[in-house]
């Protein structure tokens, strides 16, 4: 499950962010680092030693925000791994495969699982597949973090739109995403923050303890 294979709006000037190096400036124009920072310390929480698995890793930006740290990184597009594997090869493993439990070698085994931008692109039979990869790829006490748009009450005009836009075509109600993880974990902490980008937008975050 990667965002390379995901249902996703590919047509017009949404294509051009498939390309590795659009992607990243759009990202650093909108707050792209300061988000990133904000995701690693308040809610990624990653300690030095750490095994994290990314799942749909895309260029690997978040490498650069991770301490000294394990990190096996999966997307399904060429392009992305091989921008990943250019700019942060000699500190991370990025692989151009899907992630799912027949292809994953190690179970029981990753102290945080991050899904960063992910489930938005998926439906719901999708999701629990991944929810189900986590339970079975991390260890007992390990994590999962994911981070996605979300449709809110009070939200916005301008953020719901711009939302509404985006390439990934199941962006939920906090509500949606919470009834998918409580099929599979039990231990969840959901997160809203309207702040973290320099334009309007709605995130939830979700930590996901097995």
């Amino acid at each position: 499950i990667t965002e390379a294979t995901m249902p996703q709006i590919t047509q017009g000037i949404r294509s051009i962010l498939s390309i590795p190096a659009i992607y990243s400036l759009f990202r650093n124009l909108i707050g792209g680092d300061s988000l990133n920072k904000s995701l690693v310390k308040e809610y990624v929480r990653p300690r030095q030693g750490d095994r994290i698995l990314d799942i749909g890793c895309g260029p690997g930006i978040i490498v650069p925000f991770l301490p000294e740290v394990e990190y096996v990184g999966f997307d399904a597009s060429e392009e992305y791994i091989f921008s990943a594997q250019q700019q942060f090869g000699d500190r991370a493993t990025f692989i151009c495969e899907q992630v799912t439990t027949n292809t994953l070698e190690k179970r029981s085994y990753f102290d945080i699982i991050l899904a960063l931008g992910v489930l938005h692109h998926l439906d719901d039979a999708e999701v629990l597949q991944l929810f189900n990869l986590a339970q079975v790829a991390l260890k007992p006490g390990g994590r999962l973090i994911t981070f996605d748009g979300v449709f809110v009450k009070k939200q916005s005009p301008c953020a719901r739109y711009i939302i509404s836009k985006d390439r990934g075509k199941n962006v939920r109600t906090k509500e949606g995403y919470l009834r998918l993880a409580s099929e599979v974990f039990s231990d969840i902490s959901v997160n809203i923050r309207h702040d973290l980008l320099r334009i309007p937008y709605t995130h939830i975050i979700l930590e996901c303890t097995r």
